[in-house]
């Protein structure tokens, strides 16, 4: 009997300290981020070097998703295209709406700190990304 309610303290103790995705900073996801791993039904993928990160820029509620390529010396490149989107609390989940005249689809934030975000599209698919840290070269 005792060990069943240690089991349940420790439950309940787990669940509430789950973040809710209210608590999440919005101001976190803005910024450039790198993919570091891909989780599929199908199995994982690990990325050891991307030649692309992904820059976020979040103003209230909406924004825009757009692929850069850093370089070692100089401005870094930008893709002409971008992906607008709104994001919106449904179901107890911050999702990422992106729709434009092709396609609309949504990504679920299951986690968005400092230096993390990962995201769930509707397939079932896992991006964890981590915040994107340029290479520095001493002179």
């Amino acid at each position: 009997m005792k060990n069943i309610f240690y089991l349940l303290s420790i439950a309940v103790l787990l669940t509430a300290c789950e973040k809710s995705p209210k608590d999440f900073d919005l101001k976190n996801l803005e910024g450039y981020w790198e993919i570091d791993k891909a989780e599929t039904p199908f199995g994982d993928k690990q990325y050891k070097v991307s030649t692309t990160v992904d820059y976020f820029y979040v103003e209230d509620s909406s924004g825009f998703r757009k692929k850069v390529q850093p370089q070692l010396i100089g401005k870094d490149k930008a893709s002409k295209d971008q992906e607008e989107f709104s994001l919106k609390y449904e179901n107890d989940s911050l999702r990422i709406i992106y729709d434009n005249q092709f396609d609309q689809w949504r990504e679920t934030i299951i986690e968005l700190t400092e230096e993390k975000l990962v995201v769930k599209n509707d397939s079932s698919f896992y991006y964890i990304y981590k915040r994107f840290k340029p290479i520095e070269i001493e002179e």
